[in-house]
């Protein structure tokens, strides 16, 4: 790249060579992108395109001049090294030429850019004592200069002298018209044509012109600086995107191998019941038998035909409990087979899913490498230009071209601002897991197998709006405590309560919701306030965001759920078809749109990637994707009153619990509770309660799972066991 110590002997032929016609440049032109051309070639190309220029090189679009190519700024620059090539070329070869002076025909000494001429020997001996031509002398260049080979465009602009007025050849342009394009214009002229108009000293002009592009080149090479850095980054991002996907393959792997292990005991398992049942039932028949053998030996001769009978009717029996425990171990190994099935399925559908994530992420990052070294090629060719106009001593070359250069930077330094945004998440890979259909009928218990009053809710009259439960058992309750206050309390399945957590509201009878999000941390939003907060229950702390604030929008939540495996809490607000995403830092990272299928949402849980949510305004419950895509609508109830979806929760098995009621107030009478398959929402069972409920959660203790169902303003826990059907 040419810089400001730029030696002219360096510079080859090349150099000045149009890369259309591959010749020397006649008469170069520039376009806005700085790229330059011949003059003839641009206006071949300019009919050639039918006047949709575009550069070339670097394909940017350039506004074609009425009069074609010859309405383009001319490259003074590039002018100045062809002159000098061209006189150098000339003094190596040792060319004759016409003296400027004397006319003789002589191998030229010296050029003399004043008179534009060629000089001998003599006559420049006396360009150099006569008195009359001392101005002429700073505009010599001599064969001397040339064969030291450390002549610089430096020096070679101080060799040029200002131009001549085109209206008063005679005198040199000091000043320029900025009205008339910066035209060099003499004295003369600010009494003639251009009087009245903005006048500016050359030399003057030029300083300032050249300090805006030494600013504006500062700001370019560091941001080349800047982008070389990320284009390094974004290369070293490539290999951890083939990382990631190694280890998540890996991972994926390895689950499969543990569910596949287990699967395959399980199957052994039951095997040898079945073996073991059907000889003990033998072994009973056969050691009744005996006895009876014994008995009819006595009996023989009166009971022989009774004898027979019996002996066919015990017979008979055995061969239909063997034949019902067949059945029964014969379901339970077809339900594992298919499970077996199921998760080899799925683990060849979850590879492919990051083989092709993969492969897209890598395309992304390889677009923007070569974005990004397109961007360095095009500054440093900005730089280059930019560099050559402030090394260059001809004012007019600066007047000319720095508000061009200036101009071409501002969008690069715009773009680079920018960065590369469509890698913000090119390390976030969707979240694959095994769907092992492990959800099986289960019945809900009749009664409570635990009902209790909550210390210090039933005895205050505590409203409770939401439950929720962690995987060692911790469970939380929230709820209005009063007019502009909710509570937060940590419980046990005794209703014992070990910490409290109150905390303020505009609302006189603040909801507060709840639910798990990862370790001992949980979800929680408060409905007129529309906070979102996490609640510490190991250490009783609570930090919370407005959402309102966050999306510039008056809601009031009214649902909310979280899956700390993929840092994500979703919230639903009132009348609002659209569910907030944040991360654990309470930022919103996305927002799912659900206006096709959900109005109101009431109740809400993640599960496998699968959001179910209950809608308040349609009297309905589905199941959708992250990207809100419905999948089914869960089947509702027949002949029954209760047809209002009022809370949904999931258990460790799989199965998708929701809660139906008869009305939205806390004077409900009747509810149902009704059981889903997470892979196709086909109902399971259903279960009618004779007693009002509010929201559910389902924990696991003692190994086995229960439905949480406290009152809600009762203040009552009740727990309901679950087991196969």
């Amino acid at each position: 790249m040419a810089t400001v110590a730029t030696i002219l002997n360096d510079i080859d032929d090349k150099f000045c060579q149009c890369c259309l016609c591959f010749k020397q440049y006649k008469d170069p032109r520039q376009l806005p992108c700085l790229h330059r051309y011949c003059s003839g070639c641009l206006d071949e190309e300019i009919q050639r395109t039918h006047g949709d220029l575009k550069c070339p090189l670097c394909q940017q679009e350039a506004d074609v001049p009425e009069d074609g190519a010859q309405g383009l700024k001319k490259d003074f620059f590039m002018n100045e090294i062809i002159e000098f090539l061209d006189i150098k070329k000339s003094f190596q070869d040792e060319e004759t030429h016409e003296c400027g002076d004397c006319s003789k025909i002589v191998r030229a000494r010296s050029y003399c850019f004043k008179c534009s001429e060629f000089l001998c020997d003599g006559c420049h001996e006396y360009h150099m004592t006569k008195k009359s031509l001392k101005e002429h002398r700073p505009y010599l260049l001599t064969l001397n200069d040339v064969k030291t080979k450390n002549l610089t465009l430096q020096k070679l602009s101080s060799l040029k002298q200002a131009p001549m007025c085109k209206t008063h050849q005679d005198d040199v342009s000091r000043l320029c018209c900025k009205t008339c394009e910066n035209m060099p214009i003499c004295t003369a002229c600010t009494y003639g044509g251009h009087k009245s108009h903005e006048i500016e000293d050359a030399i003057s002009l030029a300083t300032v012109k050249k300090e805006n592009l030494r600013n504006q080149l500062a700001i370019l090479t560091k941001s080349t600086d800047k982008i070389k850095q990320e284009v390094k980054e974004t290369l070293q991002l490539q290999k951890d995107v083939v990382a990631t996907a190694d280890t998540k393959v890996a991972e994926l792997d390895h689950d499969a191998d543990e569910e596949l292990n287990k699967i395959g005991k399980d199957i052994e398992v039951v095997s040898e019941e079945r073996s073991n049942v059907a000889k003990q039932i033998r072994d009973k028949w056969e050691s009744e038998h005996e006895q009876r053998q014994q008995a009819f030996e006595e009996k023989i001769k009166r009971l022989r035909e009774e004898h027979e009978e019996m002996e066919h009717k015990f017979e008979s029996d055995m061969n239909r409990n063997i034949e019902k425990s067949n059945e029964t171990y014969c379901k339970k190994e077809s339900k594992l087979l298919s499970k077996q099935e199921n998760v080899e399925k799925q683990l060849q559908e979850g590879k492919a899913l990051i083989r092709e994530e993969k492969e897209n992420k890598l395309g992304k990052t390889e677009g923007a490498i070569v974005n990004g070294k397109s961007t360095v090629e095009r500054m440093q060719n900005l730089i280059e230009t930019g560099s050559n106009i402030l090394v260059s001593e001809n004012n007019w070359t600066a007047i000319q071209n720095a508000d061009r250069v200036c101009a071409a930077s501002e969008p690069l330094i715009q773009e680079l601002e920018g960065g590369f945004p469509e890698l913000d998440k090119v390390l976030e890979y969707p979240q694959v897991r095994l769907s092992l259909g492990r959800a099986e009928k289960m019945k809900i218990s009749d009664k409570p197998v635990i009902e209790v009053a909550i210390e210090n809710i039933k005895v205050k009259g505590w409203v409770i709006n939401g439950v929720a439960a962690a995987p060692d058992g911790t469970v939380v309750i929230t709820g209005a405590k009063g007019q502009k206050q909710a509570h937060i309390s940590v419980i046990n399945l005794e209703g014992r309560t070990s910490k409290q957590k109150l905390i303020g509201s505009n609302d006189p009878s603040p909801y507060c919701f709840c639910a798990f999000f990862r370790n001992h941390e949980f979800a929680i939003a408060t409905h007129c306030n529309a906070n979102i907060g996490l609640y510490d229950a190991d250490n009783n702390t609570y930090h919370s965001t407005d959402l309102r604030k966050i999306i510039n929008k008056e809601v009031r939540v009214w649902c909310i759920t979280a899956d700390g495996s993929n840092d994500q809490i979703v919230a639903g607000c009132e009348d609002d078809p659209v569910l907030y995403v944040l991360n654990g830092k309470l930022q919103l990272t996305r927002t799912i749109n659900l206006q096709q299928i959900v109005q109101s949402p009431r109740g809400i849980v993640v599960n496998n990637g699968t959001i179910f949510i209950c809608c308040r305004s349609g009297r309905s419950a589905y199941a959708v994707n992250m990207e809100g895509g419905l999948l089914h609508m869960l089947p509702k109830l027949a002949s029954t009153k209760c047809t209002l979806p009022f809370s949904v929760c999931t258990s460790n098995n799989g199965s998708v619990y929701v809660l139906w009621a008869d009305s939205y107030s806390s004077l409900m009478q009747d509810c149902v509770i009704t059981q889903y398959s997470p892979d196709d929402g086909s109902l399971l069972t259903t279960t009618p309660l004779r007693t009002a409920q509010g929201w559910m959660a389902a924990v696991e203790t003692d190994g086995t799972e229960k439905l949480l169902l406290p009152s809600w303003n009762g203040g009552m826990l009740r727990v309901y066991g679950l087991q196969e059907d």
